[in-house]
């Protein structure tokens, strides 16, 4: 408060219109310095209402006149009763919306239960039943019932779904919508639902306590008795139309490819409701999805859930999901992750932007845990958390105006790419790289041809579609090590051509490759798509080729490449499509490691320095012609063994054995 480090400077002995008032007039207040004011904050703190000796002698202290310190002291007393009084408005407030809150839920849930269609089982059947299979908390009252007209809007005539496995469809729809009413009060509500993170003061996590009081639960979701809890709440304004990001985040193609580095497989399993065709408000999809990151020492989380679009004002939609107990077949193991209500505000702003508010709450079980090495970067939010989907949907978006007609950055060097269709292939074919490649990395329960092996590598069979022949199969050796590097001096040691032989087994020190030119693809100037070409091949006719993509995210950064044919990249850049160009990724993450785990890294490497250092995954991948055999398995292991070791070799790193 102004006031409290503000006195008069003038003795009121003078009266009104001595020579002194006049004179003082205008410039009657000074300033406390910052020695002062702090020693009066912590008198203050001893006593706040000093007696006339207490306050001549501090201000004899402090070279201030005993008048100054009896104002200073009664504005501080001022100024602490008013911040009292706010702070009890503020938590007033906070139990009258949640009152209000819960009068209005339990009204909805009466007019449900009066008017529920067919009613198809009690209040009390319906209830356990959505609470064992649904995503969703529920109070044991009928609170947790939606708004009937709501329901009778989506679904005219409910009946079951057409899949023995859900539950009927007008179950469904009453759990979505209760998830909906969920996630819009926790978009909605800040402190004390949302407090900040103990790790770290820029994240905002759920209060445990304050989230079940709000939203209790009957029984654990996750039978395990090593069940965690992760959520995450954020925003952020991005540069594409929002109906069109609506549409891709409905449509479980589009979606994966929003998402790239998070969503590695995602499929519609059914259609519950279509909604609108004009803003898809409305829409209930049952979807699943396969949710990975960096490293295959990184399991993947599994889910089947509905998704529901809706908008609640002109201008706003609210997308939420919400897991559900869904059974593909018998043999189907239980989900290891639950998602409780998650999903984001979508608001409408003018030039084609979008704000978006996002909320990620998930339940994991422990016992199915990420190497060491990566289990602080997943448990701590880092991977999976609101900051982490936001941020990608920043990058995709950028990604999305390099397609604007005639659009050519500036930061492109080299041969450019002069045909905007030419352009935009090799963006789209580099894109297809690059997924191919994050959804290789996925440890994924349903991947039948994988194989596990021991001493930290991991090996399994991929098939590729190559159009015009029969389908190729590849093995995928990859292993995640750590150097004691910072992460930047990583990613420059992988960018360019000079030292690209240290590391890439398609390049030598007799044949290095020359970058024939460079995209680039917003917002990092470290984000781009590079052509290099062989500069001394054994056929002087037939040059190599290798397409790669560098882009950096806050979780790390990738570095994507693949071989590709001559004539399939002339075609290309003439801007054919090149959805039916055969590409086989191989690549390298790096991503910096937390602070926890630097001391635990760096003993198991033999490092016992105090540096944080880097998390580099290698993930290689070759063509085969003939079954897998053990030889095949012993060379693939050899290269990326070898890679590892011309990678610590370059960036001067040597394990102590």
């Amino acid at each position: 408060m102004a006031s409290s480090s503000r006195i008069r400077s003038v003795e009121e002995e003078g009266g009104e219109n001595s020579p002194e008032r006049k004179k003082a007039k205008g410039s009657n207040y000074v300033r406390h310095n910052h020695d002062q004011i702090a020693k009066l904050e912590e008198l203050f703190k001893q006593q706040p209402t000093p007696d006339e000796n207490q306050r001549y002698q501090i201000a004899q202290d402090l070279g201030l006149t005993p008048k100054q310190v009896k104002f200073w002291f009664q504005n501080k007393r001022t100024q602490k009763k008013a911040e009292m009084e706010r702070q009890q408005n503020d938590a007033l407030h906070a139990e009258n919306f949640r009152i209000k809150m819960e009068n209005f839920v339990i009204k909805k849930a009466h007019k449900l239960v009066e008017t529920y269609i067919e009613k198809p089982e009690s209040v009390s059947e319906l209830q356990l039943d959505l609470t064992l299979r649904i995503g969703c908390s529920h109070d044991p009252s009928p609170a947790i019932f939606p708004n009937s007209s709501e329901v009778q809007s989506l679904s005219p005539n409910p009946g079951p779904a057409s899949d023995k496995n859900t539950m009927p469809k007008a179950q469904m729809i009453s759990a979505v919508i209760a998830a909906k009413e969920e996630l819009v009060r926790l978009l909605s509500t800040n402190e004390p639902l949302w407090i900040k993170s103990p790790t770290d003061d820029r994240r905002l996590i759920l209060h445990p306590i304050c989230y079940e009081s709000f939203f209790p639960r009957v029984s654990p979701l996750i039978k395990s008795s090593k069940a965690r809890e992760e959520s995450s709440k954020g925003s952020g304004i991005v540069g594409i139309n929002t109906r069109r990001l609506i549409d891709m985040i409905m449509n479980s193609e589009t979606w994966t490819h929003l998402f790239p580095t998070i969503v590695s497989k995602a499929h519609t399993i059914q259609v519950i409701e279509k909604g609108s065709f004009e803003n898809r408000s409305g829409a209930i999809l049952l979807m699943y999805m396969d949710m990975h990151v960096l490293s295959p020492s990184v399991p993947s989380r599994e889910f089947y859930f509905l998704r529901y679009c809706a908008q609640i004002e002109n201008g706003i939609w609210v997308i939420t999901d919400v897991s559900l107990d869904y059974l593909e077949d018998e043999k189907t193991i239980p989900s290891s992750c639950w998602r409780f209500p998650s999903g984001c505000l979508i608001r409408e702003m003018p030039n084609a932007f979008t704000e978006v508010t996002w909320v990620e709450h998930v339940e994991v079980d422990e016992n199915i845990s990420p190497h060491s090495l990566y289990k602080d970067v997943v448990s701590t939010g880092i991977a999976y958390g609101a900051e982490r989907w936001l941020s990608e949907l920043s990058r995709m978006c950028h990604r999305l105006s390099s397609f604007v007609p005639n659009y050519i950055p500036c930061d492109d060097s080299g041969a450019v790419i002069s045909v905007p269709e030419g352009r935009k292939s090799l963006i789209k074919l580099s894109h297809r790289m690059m997924k191919n490649f994050t959804e290789m990395l996925s440890m994924s329960k349903k991947s039948s041809q994988q194989i596990i092996m021991s001493e930290g590598i991991w090996i399994s069979v991929k098939e590729n579609i190559k159009h015009g022949h029969e389908n190729a199969k590849s093995l995928v050796v990859a292993t995640s090590f750590w150097v004691p590097n910072p992460s930047n001096d990583v990613v420059n040691f992988f960018i360019g051509a000079e030292k690209r032989a240290k590391w890439d087994f398609h390049s030598t020190e007799n044949n290095p490759l020359l970058e024939l030119c460079r995209i680039s693809n917003r917002p990092h100037s470290a984000n781009f798509i590079s052509v290099f070409q062989e500069t001394k091949p054994a056929v002087p006719r037939e040059r190599g080729l290798i397409i790669q993509e560098i882009f950096m995210t806050p979780l790390g950064s990738y570095i994507v490449y693949s071989p590709i044919n001559v004539d399939d990249l002339s075609m290309t850049v003439r801007g054919h499509d090149s959805s039916k160009v055969f590409v086989l990724p191989s690549g390298i993450t790096i991503s910096e490691l937390p602070e926890s785990t630097v001391q635990e890294a760096s003993s198991s490497s033999g490092n016992h320095g105090a540096t944080r250092g880097s998390l580099v995954t290698v993930a290689l991948q070759i063509e085969i012609s003939a079954a897998i055999n053990s030889d095949s398995v012993d060379a693939a292991k050899a290269l990326v063994i070898s890679t590892m070791l011309k990678i610590k070799d370059g960036l001067n790193f040597y394990d102590l054995v």
